[in-house]
């Protein structure tokens, strides 16, 4: 069996535990040590090891992550998968299709169908999402693998190294073509919406940064990042700006032009925790936003 992580001792090590190695120049949560105790293990230069051994300069130090299968039901589902390799899967997620199973959508969800793929696959994982999106956003959803993957881009996404970008169409047109919204959200005191948020200073911070891409007849196309990642948090701020997005029935109202909001995660930038390389994924607007904006281009000639 290949090993998940392999280290070599460099000199200033020697004469360190395994484990000051581990919680030190490899900066593995504690969570994955676990791992390796639980069905893991950990081996130095072939030979299974306590990680209270000390090493010498050259060691090869060799770690195995235990995991587990999943203990969703599997459901087949034509994946758009847009980006895979040994530790990634990254997919295009269709409109109107939960995430993860909830009360409300118990079934029929994106990580349904990845666990019917990981069972086609005769792989025992489970399914790490990186991410989230609404049941109506269409776009990338990033997961991995195996825990140490998992392990690295989570750390990317706190320190804000993984970037996620959206395209949305908007009602009406921004004074400020660019710009960063910088207001706290919370739970809404609207007592129907259990689910809905709104800016307010007993909030959460809640940070987006927006550029709006062009204009048209009664709508515009603004790109938008993520700086924190809060619930509902560019829907509430394009809301709280007097823009909603088109198609949004919680923060504005339905569309004759969409079924859903017009949302789209559209590109993701990260360092691949294994290669140590950057990738970026792109994914190209949705049929369906884009007959809004031919419908809004047609309305201009």
């Amino acid at each position: 069996m290949k090993p998940d992580l392999v280290e070599t001792v460099v000199p200033h090590e020697e004469g360190l535990m395994i484990k000051e190695i581990i919680y030190g120049r490899l900066r593995l949560s504690r969570g994955l040590l676990r791992r390796m105790r639980n069905g893991g293990q950990v081996c130095l230069n072939g030979r299974w090891a306590h990680i209270t051994q000390r090493v010498k300069t050259g060691d090869k130090i060799e770690i195995y992550f235990a995991d587990s299968a999943t203990d969703l039901v599997p459901e087949p589902m034509e994946l758009d998968i847009v980006y895979e390799d040994d530790s990634l899967l990254a997919v295009n997620k269709a409109p109107n299709i939960p995430v993860h199973p909830t009360g409300g959508y118990p079934s029929g969800t994106l990580a349904n169908g990845i666990a019917h793929l990981w069972q086609q696959r005769g792989l025992k994982r489970k399914i790490r999402l990186l991410h989230r999106l609404d049941r109506e956003t269409s776009g990338v959803i990033l997961i991995a693998k195996e825990p140490y993957a998992y392990h690295q881009l989570v750390r990317q996404l706190r320190s804000r190294r993984l970037k996620r970008k959206y395209l949305a169409v908007i009602k009406g047109k921004l004074n400020d073509k660019q710009g960063i919204i910088d207001q706290p959200i919370g739970m809404s005191s609207q007592a129907d919406h259990g689910l809905k948020r709104t800016v307010t200073d007993s909030g959460r911070p809640a940070c987006s940064h927006y550029r709006v891409i062009q204009e048209y007849a009664s709508v515009s196309l603004v790109e938008l990042e993520l700086v924190t990642g809060r619930t509902h948090q560019l829907r509430v701020h394009l809301s709280w700006m007097g823009n909603p997005i088109v198609g949004d029935e919680m923060y504005g109202q339905a569309s004759s032009m969409i079924n859903r909001q017009a949302l789209h995660a559209w590109s993701l930038d990260f360092i691949h925790p294994r290669t140590e390389q950057p990738v970026q994924i792109r994914i190209p607007l949705p049929g369906d936003m884009k007959s809004i904006l031919n419908h809004q281009l047609q309305q201009l000639q």
